[in-house]
């Protein structure tokens, strides 16, 4: 007969025994609530013979699409799907059986969704897959938006320069250019006097005058284009002489007074015309040649017609001056680092800043980096001036750090050409290790389209980058791809909200909608999501409410040196 200290151990296995089980069912329920809530819809697919069925585990989205409760645990043939999308599931659970992860777009009960296929593997085998559907119908719409305003200039409503590129690569393509064909650029003299006056909402008034007028006196059969900032281009296929009456009439009505502020105001133009021809095949050079005639008549004094010849090569002396300039301002040190903040949207603390360079010219003033950063891509300069940026910014950090302050991240901005070279990967580690910079506080930032050109190496030295610990952001996201692919296929942290859709929020329809999908996309896809361009109260509490992550943008600083950054991290510390 059992001894009492046989039973006590007995009954104390057994209320072990009853908790463990408690806790497995605790557990159980807890997962089912998770899965229950899930705004997406998971389900798993299994092979028999030669058949495939499909059991629905849960998730929100099976009541939009109206799939019955009764799914849930059981098997159902695909032939609930209709005949096309049967056929598409099929095709992709093959592809999925291999071992590899799918991932495809399909429309279902007049959604649009995003479907993922991930295999269970065991003993080198697909035992089943686990799918994951997410509804992208808003996401889609607003795509549709973005790839409208990526073809079309948001003031004017004109096709813009990708829309041009992308129209005078056809007809190269096509050969249907004809040798009359003229391309026509107008830049507007002086718009930045107009600007610093009466501010960029005049400046606008005027782009959208100007518009109005050109659709007013193009013949019928001319395309225009809002080329950027204060130039269009207009290509038209006329006689030579219809065309240079079109250009007259251009500089004609711009000289027309524009009423601003209640006043009137007069400009001019300079107008540089390029003949097409086929001897010529790249879109880009007859952009390039009408270019130069523009340049040439401004040194002339502007507010004239040129057409453009060979022996004009005002311009690219100008632009050799710069690229001389460039070179001596790297060996003189005049190039400095400003940091803007990067601010939590909820609590206003800053939990970083970014990197951003400036060059204050001895003769020329401040010179933008979008005006000097392509030459210097072009010379060749850009690997020597991301090196002292990331240096600079690195050593920045340390020097916070030394005086007590409680660290941030700091981000620095690569572009395309630095990312692509061989030695990119090596300089970042030769100067984390020299400046004793924490890589888990440093943050690249590279835009869309960066990524996109050489995609397989840059996924490579992007993993590599996240190995070391550095954070990973796209930058200026909504103005370039824009795919959902790399979203999911690129290592990233962060997706920065481009300003231009920012500074729109509420001025532009449609834009308030596609900040709310892009902040949900990056959500879905787990990375912290950061707006830039913040510059009110307004729009701070816009994006408070979509659950934004972090802001940039005047409304809290703009770029400032670092003793007021390190001011501004004492207020927190």
């Amino acid at each position: 007969m059992p001894n009492e200290k046989t039973m006590k151990q007995a009954e104390a296995r057994i209320k072990n025994t009853i908790n463990k089980s408690n806790n497995l069912l605790e557990e159980k329920h807890n997962y089912e609530q998770i899965l229950k809530h899930n705004m997406n819809l998971i389900f798993v697919i299994r092979q028999e013979n030669d058949r495939f069925y499909f059991s629905l585990l849960a998730g929100k989205l099976k009541e939009k699409l109206d799939l019955s409760d009764n799914l849930i645990g059981k098997n159902a043939d695909l032939s609930i799907l209709d005949h096309g999308l049967k056929a598409l599931f099929k095709e992709k659970i093959q592809e999925s059986l291999t071992g590899k992860e799918v991932s495809f777009r399909h429309t279902y009960q007049q959604c649009d969704i995003y479907s993922m296929l991930s295999p269970i593997v065991k003993n080198g085998q697909v035992i089943e897959i686990v799918g994951t559907s997410i509804d992208i119908t808003s996401f889609k719409k607003a795509e549709q938006e973005i790839e409208y305003l990526r073809a079309y200039d948001r003031l004017t409503n004109l096709p813009n320069r990708d829309k041009l590129l992308k129209d005078l690569d056809e007809s190269i393509k096509d050969k249907k250019i004809n040798p009359l064909k003229a391309l026509i650029m107008c830049d507007l003299d002086r718009l930045k006097n107009i600007n610093d006056t009466l501010g960029q909402y005049a400046g606008d008034q005027v782009i959208s005058l100007i518009s109005e007028r050109l659709l007013q006196i193009t013949p019928r059969g001319c395309k225009i284009y809002r080329f950027g900032g204060d130039e269009f281009v207009i290509v038209m296929d006329q006689t030579i002489k219809d065309i240079s009456r079109l250009a007259e009439e251009i500089l004609h009505i711009i000289r027309q007074p524009f009423v601003l502020s209640k006043n009137d105001f007069y400009m001019t133009g300079t107008i540089g015309i390029s003949y097409m021809n086929e001897s010529v095949e790249e879109a880009e050079e007859y952009i390039n040649r009408a270019s130069v005639a523009v340049h040439y008549g401004k040194v002339k004094g502007g507010n004239r017609v040129i057409e453009y010849n060979n022996q004009m090569s005002e311009k690219y002396n100008e632009i050799l001056l710069l690229e001389s300039d460039i070179r001596k301002a790297f060996q003189y040190n005049e190039f400095t680092l400003s940091y803007q903040p990067k601010v939590d949207v909820h609590t206003n603390e800053i939990v970083g800043v970014e990197a951003l360079i400036r060059w204050e010219h001895g003769k020329k003033g401040m010179i933008p980096p979008s005006t000097f950063i392509p030459i210097a891509e072009e010379i060749g300069m850009i690997e020597k001036i991301g090196e002292w940026v990331l240096r600079e910014a690195c050593s920045q950090f340390v020097k916070w750090q030394s005086s007590g302050l409680k660290p941030v991240i700091v981000a620095v901005n690569v572009s395309a050409v630095e990312l692509q070279q061989s030695e990119f990967l090596k300089r970042v580690k030769k100067i984390i290790k020299e400046t004793g910079m924490d890589p888990n506080y440093l943050e690249i930032e590279i835009t869309e389209n960066s990524i996109m050109q050489n995609t397989e190496e840059c996924i490579d030295r992007m993993n590599q980058l996240r190995e070391m610990g550095i954070s990973l952001s796209i930058d200026d996201f909504g103005t370039g791809y824009s795919s959902m692919g790399y979203l999911q296929k690129f290592p990233i942290n962060y997706l920065k909200i481009d300003k231009s859709f920012i500074k729109e929020l509420f001025s532009q329809s449609g834009s308030a909608e596609i900040i709310k999908a892009m902040i949900q996309l990056g959500h879905t896809f787990g990375l912290k999501v950061v707006a830039e361009g913040v510059e009110g109260e307004q729009i701070l509490s816009f994006i408070q409410n979509q659950d934004c992550d972090y802001y940039q943008g005047y409304f809290y600083s703009k770029p400032v040196e670092p003793e007021l950054i390190k001011e501004k991290l004492l207020a927190y510390s």
